[in-house]
């Protein structure tokens, strides 16, 4: 008896654990750099993979909000830098604001620690998979990617990460607009 519920028990771990089990979805594994497409803004970038910073943000300036008539009226415009370092004037719906606490070194002593950044909801979209999460809107000019996805983002996408790797997800797989932008510039 004793080894017939044994037995069992190895049959369903290894039912359970085996790659062709056909209820497992495969797990992406991120590079320490990415490139990632946003479906709402038709736009691809590098992206730093940051397993420490909690949410993502996006290379936006000039973000003002609009109040509307209710809460969830709220519109947010920004100039969205582009790849090329060109600017997109945009407006989309605010989701919330959000605050990110600010280095030691970037702020004065009578200055608050935080800074409070605006909130939207966009569709990512990495190797082939796509998902709605939120992106903070930030000046990422004088940082070396003008994207960078956190641990939020990634739990979404239930990824892993390989920090010894850059760009293992194939780009071609989110949006043909965005291949046929590339060859055209």
């Amino acid at each position: 008896m004793r080894s017939a519920v044994l037995s069992l028990l190895l049959i369903n771990a290894i039912l359970i654990c085996h790659p062709n089990n056909a209820s497992a979805e495969p797990q992406l594994v991120f590079g320490l750099s990415e490139y990632v497409y946003i479906e709402e803004l038709g736009v691809r970038y590098k992206a730093k993979i940051d397993t420490g910073a909690e949410s993502a943000s996006i290379n936006a300036i000039n973000a003002k909000v609009e109040k509307g008539k209710g809460k969830k009226d709220d519109l947010v415009h920004f100039d969205l830098v582009l790849p090329d370092n060109t600017l997109k004037s945009v407006t989309l719906p605010l989701s919330k604001h959000i605050r990110i606490k600010r280095r030691a070194s970037d702020y004065g002593e009578d200055e608050k620690d935080y800074t409070r950044r605006p909130v939207l909801e966009l569709t990512l979209c990495v190797g082939g998979q796509s998902h709605l999460v939120e992106v903070n809107l930030a000046d990422r000019r004088q940082f070396s990617k003008p994207m960078l996805v956190g641990s939020e983002p990634l739990t979404a996408f239930g990824a892993l990460v390989d920090p010894s790797k850059k760009y293992l997800l194939d780009k071609s797989l989110c949006s043909k607009k965005a291949d046929a932008k590339e060859h055209n510039e």
